[in-house]
């Protein structure tokens, strides 16, 4: 389009609004994309490996409880030393399959 065309002299609000428009849009929708992206990127891994903490803690603190618990119930001494026999009962227990 030639700019001394009648188009382009009595139109020329119209088009610079329509440009505007569409780059604002384009503005709008690439910084809401980046920030759903980002925080997707930046708090989700932080999220996960803090679920992953509590969880490994837990996991520890219940095994250490059902170890007090095995040498309670099933330990021996020997020479003065607290051990437990290697036997399938303690072994299962330790593991959880018997409750």
């Amino acid at each position: 389009m030639h700019r001394y065309s009648p188009h382009w002299t009595e139109d020329w609000v119209s088009l610079l609004a329509d440009i505007l428009g569409v780059a604002l849009a384009g503005a709008i929708a690439f910084t809401i994309f980046s920030e759903v992206l980002g925080k997707m990127v930046l708090l989700i891994p932080k999220a996960v490996q803090k679920i992953r903490d509590e969880g490994e803690a837990e996991g520890r603190e219940s095994q250490r409880a059902r170890t007090e618990e095995a040498y309670r119930r099933f330990g021996i001494d020997v020479n003065g030393v607290r051990s437990l026999p290697d036997t399938q009962e303690v072994r299962d227990f330790l593991s959880g399959k018997e409750e």
